[in-house]
């Protein structure tokens, strides 16, 4: 049985983001507490889509030490990273970089945009 999602913060010092269901995001959005997407899609992925997560920062897996989004992810508050690749590939990088630079609370979003379409969740234009 999963740990529910809000037991699952990343351990300060931990280098390895844990991944969340689509459910557990809108639990805990439904609670009323603060997310910030994060789109971690890479750039042709990126160029073919309208729509994002709600209020999703983009942040290119491809270009991460240039990555001039970073500084504008807010500090305390749960971040979720997403893509559309196998495995939450490029969600995982973004989400290491993250915890590296100092940001607690980080998970990639398992299954992405597709798993984040079929639990009803809720889209924006980009």
């Amino acid at each position: 049985m999963r740990q529910d999602f809000a037991e699952k913060d990343a351990v300060p010092g931990a280098l390895e983001a844990t991944r969340v269901t689509a459910d557990e995001v809108l639990t805990r959005l439904a609670r009323g507490e603060p997310l910030v997407f994060v789109d971690a899609r890479r750039e042709e992925e990126w160029q073919a889509s309208k729509d994002k997560l709600p209020g999703a920062f983009r942040v290119a897996p491809d270009a991460l030490e240039e990555a001039e989004t970073l500084p504008l992810v807010p500090r305390g508050r749960g971040i979720v990273t997403y893509c559309t690749c196998a495995h939450e590939a490029s969600a995982e990088r973004v989400a290491h970089l993250l915890i590296v630079r100092g940001h607690t609370d980080v998970h990639s979003l398992y299954g992405g945009m597709e798993a984040w379409r079929r639990a009803g969740g809720t889209f924006s234009p980009k």
